[in-house]
């Protein structure tokens, strides 16, 4: 059985080896000669590839001729690929973005780590080849997505790696570097499945609103009323983080209560999300009832969840600060607290009673600090909140597999003291 808890347990097995965990040390037994040691070296390279990417390198710059330097870029490729895959991670910390090409003049890597900006990120032409390098240190657990830019102009995903994860503008390509646990519970198993489909609510403004409803497994059958969950950017929650496959996996294996997700479209995102009272007052004075009278759904706020991305995630802020008696819950990924007054009414509530999720990466420093800002006030005021920090940028591939961290916040699964079969 694929295990959401073996995220946390392998992370604290890997802290726990890094900074506990020494080599052994042997006496009693003599050094080897020099030509012991070359012959030791030789053998080391024959049978794994090479030592390291300085080796290859170095080999390459000795090697004689033209085809035996292609023939050393083929065999590290291979032997990359067959390792830790590419871009190539030596030491944990360091990656090796590689692309080989004989008519280009120039590469660039932009991504998380550079704000998306490839100046003064420039490949390196490995003398006599066509294989492009340039070197990154990342922590060991970080995961960021990037894109190659071939002669300052051409943006493309990175051709040697498959891995690539989905985003408002087009897919991008993955670095997860080696002690980054990728999340089981975004991938689709044979368990039983919750339905999906789509819905309209018309406002009394007259405006339509696109909405996709989540109704978990047995939804039809039982007479069961559940919590719901309010989902702003709702499709793209459906389309790029696979929240469905996380509610399924989350309900099935009984890490969260059953319950019904909203997914909303915003008619105009920059609108509606940027402080409009007026969307806020038809969402929770008629978009929240619609939903009520037509779903199983349980009344008052504890069991309610506002939840959003970005400027969604100010939105989710926004709702419960201002409607307490109706979010009860709130997720906030990566919010762009930055943007208005979100922290000062917060500070000047006269009580904050939400259970407040938020989740930011360090790849994204402005909504990083303006996060920790918000932090340090809910500290002072005792607010009952999860913080969340990862090596990470602002991205899909981030919120898709940290929504099990909210979720799991909101609606734990009360134990019996019986496990689970």
């Amino acid at each position: 059985m694929p295990s959401r808890t073996m995220k946390i347990f392998t992370s604290a097995l890997i802290s726990l080896f890094m900074t506990s965990c020494q080599l052994p040390t042997f006496s009693g037994f003599s050094q080897p000669s020099d030509d012991k040691v070359d012959d030791l070296v030789k053998g080391q390279q024959q049978r794994v590839g090479f030592l390291s990417f300085n080796d290859f390198v170095t080999q390459v710059y000795t090697a004689e001729t033209p085809a035996e330097k292609s023939a050393l870029v083929d065999s590290f490729m291979t032997w990359a690929q067959a390792t830790t895959g590419i871009p190539y991670v030596e030491d944990s910390t360091r990656a090796f973005f590689l692309y080989r090409s004989s008519s280009v003049s120039n590469v660039a890597v932009a991504g998380d780590f550079n704000g998306w900006d490839p100046a003064n990120h420039d490949f390196t032409q490995l003398s006599g080849t066509n294989l492009y390098y340039r070197m990154e240190t990342f922590e060991p657990t970080a995961r960021l997505d990037y894109k190659f830019v071939l002669d300052g102009g051409q943006w493309i995903l990175d051709p040697l790696n498959p891995n690539t994860c989905a985003g408002g503008f087009g897919p991008n390509s993955e670095l997860a570097m080696s002690h980054y646990i990728q999340p089981p519970e975004i991938q689709s198993y044979e368990i039983p499945h919750g339905s999906v489909s789509q819905d309209n609510f018309t406002d009394s403004n007259g405006a339509t609103h696109d909405i996709r409803m989540y109704l978990p497994p047995g939804y039809t059958a039982s007479g069961d009323s559940f919590p719901v969950a309010f989902f702003h950017d709702g499709g793209e929650w459906l389309d790029l983080a696979y929240a469905q496959n996380t509610l399924d996996y989350l309900i099935h294996y009984q890490e969260i209560q059953p319950i019904i997700g909203v997914f909303v479209d915003p008619n105009d995102r920059n609108q509606d999300y940027s402080y409009s009272y007026a969307y806020l007052d038809m969402f929770c004075n008629e978009l929240v009832p619609w939903i009520e009278e037509r779903y199983r759904v349980k009344e008052g706020p504890a069991h309610r969840a506002t939840i959003g991305v970005s400027l969604g995630g100010l939105t989710s802020l926004l709702f419960s600060i201002q409607r307490p008696d109706v979010f009860g819950n709130c997720g906030a990924f990566s919010p762009a607290i930055w943007f208005g007054d979100i922290v000062n009414q917060y500070a000047s509530a006269i009580e904050i009673q939400t259970k407040i999720y938020l989740d930011s990466g360090t790849y994204e420093p402005a909504i990083y600090q303006a996060t920790q800002s918000l932090v340090e006030l809910l500290d002072d005021r005792n607010v009952a909140y999860v913080n969340k920090i990862w090596y990470e940028g602002h991205s899909w591939g981030a919120w898709r597999a940290h929504l099990d961290e909210a979720l799991t916040l909101f609606w734990p699964v009360e134990m019996t003291g019986i496990a689970p079969e």
